[in-house]
């Protein structure tokens, strides 16, 4: 599995449309998810698997991840995804309303001989309070997703905050437990407010979140803003990391820098933001020197 995914943004592409899986690599998401599920009805679940098929041989392999959403396995077209995708032109498959580490186990055998990352989509209740069994359940799965819509509809209460803060804190701390990410859920009560999304992905954020899907491309800039370290961000990153090094050479464990505590626990968070302006700076260095 890679070291890190770059997640910030997963740009939300509903499989049986053609012209627009053509057209999704173009908006600047860091993640490319093609759908099977929600976004495809009944009747179009067979042509939308063709669709992802043939756009996943066509598209040229750029960095940027490739994810499909599947059905899952209790419905009727689950299996058929597993069987018909190509599924080592795959980076990622979004597996729909997990309850159980089973249903991951389940698909993980199906996957043996390919190096496909599973992206576990957590609810409804049950799959909320399982979260940490689910994160755990397979070492294929870098990422929990969660899914506000059908949490939402399911306790019977709207999309706000308040409502979503439970499960999104336990989404994150189940994803902490187990080393993986946490991707939040998509904003969809005002798609094309690009003000919206971003305050919706702050709080994200700042609950932990490294990044969010998004269902239309003029939500991707927000998303990628807001996920990207800050300059301020990145200097105190600097001072913490560096400060805490000095300590330990002159014998302390904590120590005072440009009026920023400085102390172990302190230390990951920093490294983390230093490897992903990394990781940012030396892909954006790739696209420009094409």
């Amino acid at each position: 599995m890679p070291e890190l995914r770059i997640r910030r943004s997963m740009l939300m592409t509903p499989g049986n449309r053609p012209e627009r899986l053509a057209k999704a690599a173009g908006y600047g998401a860091d993640a490319l998810v093609f759908d099977l599920e929600d976004s495809v009805p009944p009747a179009e679940k067979a042509r939308a698997r063709e669709c992802v098929s043939k756009a996943l041989r066509e598209m040229p392999r750029e960095g940027r991840e490739r994810c499909v959403r599947i059905n899952g396995l209790n419905t009727p077209f689950g299996a058929a995804d597993l069987a018909g995708l190509p599924l080592d032109l795959i980076d990622s498959l979004m597996v729909p309303k997990v309850e159980s580490a089973a249903e991951l186990l389940a698909i993980d055998e199906r996957l043996a001989g390919h190096a496909v990352e599973l992206i576990a989509t957590l609810e409804t209740p049950r799959g909320i309070l399982n979260a940490l069994a689910i994160a755990d359940a397979t070492r294929r799965t870098t990422a929990l997703f969660f899914g506000s819509g059908d949490y939402t509809s399911a306790i019977g209460a709207g999309v706000t905050d308040a409502v979503q803060q439970f499960p999104r804190s336990m989404i994150v701390a189940a994803a902490a437990a187990a080393g993986i990410q946490a991707i939040d859920a998509a904003f969809f009560l005002d798609v094309k407010n690009a003000a919206a999304t971003r305050r919706d992905a702050q709080v994200a954020r700042e609950l932990g979140f490294v990044g969010k899907v998004v269902f239309h491309p003029s939500q991707v800039t927000a998303a990628n803003d807001v996920f990207s370290p800050s300059g301020a961000e990145l200097d105190r990153a600097r001072i913490v990391v560096s400060a805490y090094r000095e300590s330990l050479a002159k014998g302390m464990g904590t120590s005072v820098a440009d009026g920023v505590f400085v102390a172990v626990d302190l230390v990951p968070p920093a490294e983390r933001l230093l490897k992903l302006a990394e990781v940012l700076a030396e892909r954006d260095e790739r696209v420009r020197s094409r």
